[in-house]
């Protein structure tokens, strides 16, 4: 074990000499499982403490536990609750009641909110320890496995994650609420104590404080402080141009709901307006048609004007795609090896077909593939001399239990809401047994509300630093205004949505360099591997995500979408057009724009020369 490891593993001797729960919350891929089994095996050993001990983890990691209890602690017993057949489960209930046949029981969040397992799991039955590996994942109070964990009976409770806090402060009670449900019974006092909504929040003080409580019940390091050794990571955010045809889409998606936006901006004003009502679920609709639009626009029915078809004007339809295309042929000519990730299906699968059109080899990655398959393809990808240039894959399937640390270039398509299911894609690529400086290629279509997830993302990263990582150093350097209202939920609020929306239209409206397409000389210094800091088009981001998030106001509004290109929509009856009435608008926009195309034709005599020709 390294330094680090061992001190980690004193911290949780320590915590079970004090009597109380804990939060293992080392960065991803500092080895919180090794750490664990090895406090299980001091605790049976040294302490000769009985078990049973529960372990609680997602199914794509359920393997490695039981993996790394047999390689590290071969004297653990460890009994693996998972299966779909109901013979099999009836056979594991009846060993779960013989407690002194087993140490250690690994199972998987799934099992442990089944119906079926609950009078196992809960019951009569009592842990000395139940482990919750990603234990992050009952932030939520009210969700069905938070409900389910908290039926268990136990001694002493442990929490491992690499991002325990990802949203807000509330999220801190929920999982102090399961470790001392005696110390903190109820959220309201929790939240008023850390109430960063008041004038003042503005000094910082409730999250130094919120520092100081977390210090003494948990243990975080990050790969940069404690692994010397490991690569840098690099990340620089590419702001891609909307291509023509994504232009058409987007402005056309806000004037379909320009009556409803005008109205919610008047809304907004009113103390009252609630965030659940028809409108703003509306809005909600209209942010994930805009993202659609950002990745590309034959994504929309009725908009590829030749379906079935990959050819370069698949490409060049969206601006992110294009400079995708142009980054992989710069990278894959300089020998690098990507992870190309992208949170929808339908955004994979045309990628897929992009990358077979280039002719590139690849694999793929998402919630349909199966276990054996997804083995089969990272050992491939990783396997000495390999030639797989590119693993495709989805950012939360992809986003645990997967290592491919053979590959130095990560490429986010697309961006996450939460900025941690983003860090654990990256994680994939950047963690230990990494022997080269990984950069990491976030792609943002400018001056749209990607632009602003971000922004929001950069925000709740600052929280993050404020809160879990020597969050008083970082008070003292920054100004704490710049993160009284860093944190929302994982989806954005009523105003923050229009705020979002608004913002985009601006920038659509009004903008003039986004039409600019990245140069080749841009992008070469992209890829250029002797960058050691993080950039946005070549400008350096002092401080990080915790600095470029001073400049984001949450709740500010853009501008007003009454009056779009200086003409008022409010009234107009085109802005009750539905996807469809867009699509063959569209579909008779692009029959008009091939009704003159040019040719090359060979003259006699001069050579080829370009000819205008119509259909």
């Amino acid at each position: 074990m390294r330094a680090y490891q061992l001190e980690g593993l004193r911290f949780l001797a320590q915590t079970y000499e004090d009597g109380v729960s804990a939060i293992l919350a080392d960065e991803m891929g500092l080895g919180k499982t090794l750490q664990t089994l090895s406090f299980i095996s001091y605790l049976l050993r040294e302490r000769k403490v009985s078990g049973p001990f529960l372990v609680i983890c997602p199914l794509s990691v359920l393997s490695s536990w039981l993996v790394e209890a047999s390689k590290f602690c071969p004297e653990l017993r460890a009994v693996k609750l998972h299966s779909a057949d109901a013979a099999e489960r009836d056979r594991l209930k009846a060993t779960l009641k013989d407690v002194d046949s087993y140490d250690l029981v690994v199972t998987t969040f799934e099992m442990a909110k089944s119906q079926s397992m609950q009078s196992v799991l809960g019951g009569q039955m009592w842990w000395r320890y139940v482990i919750l590996d990603e234990g992050h994942i009952i932030k939520n109070e009210a969700s069905d496995i938070s409900k389910a964990v908290r039926r268990f009976h136990f001694e002493h409770a442990l929490l491992l994650t690499g991002t325990p806090l990802q949203n807000d402060l509330h999220e801190l009670w929920a999982l102090l609420n399961f470790l001392f449900p005696d110390v903190f019974p109820e959220s309201a006092a929790f939240d008023a104590a850390f109430d960063r909504g008041g004038g003042a929040a503005g000094d910082g003080s409730q999250l130094r404080r919120a520092n100081e409580m977390m210090a003494a019940l948990m243990k975080r390091r990050v790969k940069q402080e404690v692994e010397q050794r490991l690569p840098p990571k690099i990340e620089t955010k590419i702001l891609c141009p909307l291509a023509p045809c994504q232009r058409w889409w987007y402005k056309r998606l806000l004037l379909r709901q320009s009556q409803l936006l005008a109205e919610l901006e008047s809304d907004a004003k009113d103390a009252g307006a609630g965030a659940a009502s028809g409108g703003w679920k509306k809005l909600q609709s209209l942010l994930m048609q805009l993202r659609k639009c950002c990745n590309h626009p034959y994504l929309f029915e009725g908009a590829d004007p030749d379906p079935g078809v990959t050819d370069d004007a698949l490409v060049e339809a969206s601006g992110k795609l294009h400079v995708l295309d142009r980054l992989l042929t710069k990278l894959k000519a300089k020998g690098h090896r990507c992870v190309l990730f992208s949170q929808f299906t339908s955004t994979l699968d045309l990628l897929d077909d992009v990358l077979r059109y280039r002719g590139y080899e690849f694999s793929r990655l998402d919630g349909s593939t199966n276990r054996v398959q997804r083995t089969v393809d990272i050992q491939a990808f990783n396997a000495p001399g390999s030639g797989v240039f590119l693993f495709l894959m989805s950012t939360r399937a992809g986003g645990l239990g997967v290592n491919l640390q053979t590959a130095d270039t990560c490429i986010l398509f697309d961006s996450d809401w939460n900025p941690q299911a983003d860090a654990q894609a990256m994680a994939r690529v950047h963690r230990i047994g990494q022997t080269k400086p990984v950069h990491v290629y976030r792609l943002v279509t400018k001056g749209t509300v990607e632009e602003r997830i971000v922004q929001r993302a950069e925000k709740k990263l600052y929280l993050d630093s404020m809160v879990n990582r020597d969050g008083a150093r970082v008070a003292a350097a920054q100004d704490g205004a710049a993160a009284a209202d860093a944190a929302d939920g994982d989806a954005p609020t009523g105003s923050e949505l229009l705020a979002s929306l608004t913002f985009g239209a601006h920038a659509i409206v009004n903008g003039t360099d986004a039409d600019r397409p990245l140069s080749d000389a841009e992008l070469d210094a992209i890829i250029d591997r002797t960058r050691t800091a993080d950039t946005s088009l070549g400008d350096v981001l002092s401080g990080g995500a915790a600095h470029s998030a001073e400049g984001f106001e949450s709740q500010a509004q853009a501008v007003s979408l009454h009056s779009l290109e200086g003409e008022d929509f409010s009234e107009k009856a085109a802005a009750t057009a539905t996807l469809g009435d867009l699509g063959r608008e569209f579909a008779e926009v692009q029959k008009r724009a091939r009704k003159k195309r040019t040719t090359t034709q060979h003259v006699v005599g001069v050579g080829n020369v370009e000819v205008l020709t119509s259909e």
